[in-house]
């Protein structure tokens, strides 16, 4: 009954572990990457009429009340061009449910899901770091759960904004960045295109796969191989370390359809340096792209058309 009820909590959430109440909330330069509009702004005014919209989620039909705030926007990052006010709509915090009474001798009480992932609620005059998606049927834009604001007047805060800066700068021009002369700005270039590529949508819903351009993907292909995927490195002290070229490969999804197979690692062996993993994963890979991947392009997942 455990398992079925976290496994429960894990899908309403957009998750796919059963382990739904230690969720951590995505790095910055993630949330910024799967943004809509990115943007440094303050609360200038909370709108005192409520709206009532639908939820945002594919086929949604319930509406909810949200409460508007207007934010004037300081710097973009990303989106919202042209904009000098930009309005964000969340829903009013609600009360914790109350756990149900034990059922009798024996029989564990129900823990409530704690509400954790609701947007925060937004008071004048909060300088934050936004990561926007627009409703898909209201005059505004909304947090994603995952993707909850930055406060950037913490030390914290502006180390995170100077990270996302530098992802919002490679979506702007994906190409200058991969074809630059500094291999940490390709392989930061190349990690931030596959996790946008890859990443389903914040509210879910089907998608489908389509082929990205050509010379994009291999442009990206050459910047993952020409990294160091050894499990012996270690980020650098102020170094990126969302710019993680295993991680990306793994994203990327490769299948039997694609020609790829997964390598058979030989088992460390008593007395011996432990396997390196990750260096016999780039091994095969950079065999794969000689051979059945040679013509292979990183497909980007799109929400999946439907006949209305």
């Amino acid at each position: 009954m455990r398992k079925f009820l976290l496994t429960t909590a894990a899908l309403v959430l957009g998750v796919g572990s059963t382990d739904a109440l230690m969720i951590a909330i995505r790095p910055a330069p993630q949330r910024a990457i799967t943004a809509e509009a990115v943007v440094v702004g303050k609360v200038t005014a909370i709108e005192k009429d409520t709206v009532e919209a639908v939820l945002p989620f594919p086929g949604a039909k319930e509406k909810v009340t949200y409460r508007v705030a207007v934010v004037k926007i300081e710097s973009t990052l990303a989106g919202a061009a042209n904009l000098t006010h930009i309005k964000i709509g969340t829903q009013p915090p609600q009360p914790a449910p109350v756990p149900a009474p034990p059922g009798g001798p024996g029989v564990r009480p129900i823990r409530p899901i704690r509400p954790g992932f609701q947007a925060p609620e937004l008071k004048e005059g909060q300088e934050m770091l936004f990561f926007l998606t627009k409703h898909p049927s209201a005059d505004f834009y909304i947090i994603p759960n995952m993707s909850l604001p930055v406060d950037i007047k913490t030390d914290a805060g502006k180390k995170e904004l100077e990270a996302v800066k530098k992802v919002t700068e490679v979506l702007a021009d994906p190409m200058k960045a991969l074809k630059s002369d500094k291999a940490e700005t390709r392989l930061l270039a190349a990690t931030t295109m596959v996790t946008k590529y890859r990443s389903y949508p914040d509210f879910g819903g089907e998608v489908e796969q389509a082929a990205i351009a050509a010379d994009e993907s291999k442009l990206i292909l050459k910047a993952l191989v020409e990294a160091d995927w050894s499990n012996k490195v270690r980020p650098a002290p102020g170094a990126d370390v969302f710019a993680n070229p295993i991680n990306a490969f793994y994203q990327l999804g490769l299948s039997e359809q694609d020609g790829w197979a997964q390598p058979a690692f030989p088992r460390p062996q008593p007395g011996q340096p432990p396997v390196d993993f990750n260096a016999l994963t780039k091994e095969a890979f950079v065999k794969w792209l000689d051979g059945p991947g040679k013509d292979y392009r990183i497909k980007k997942l799109v929400p999946k058309a439907t006949n209305k």
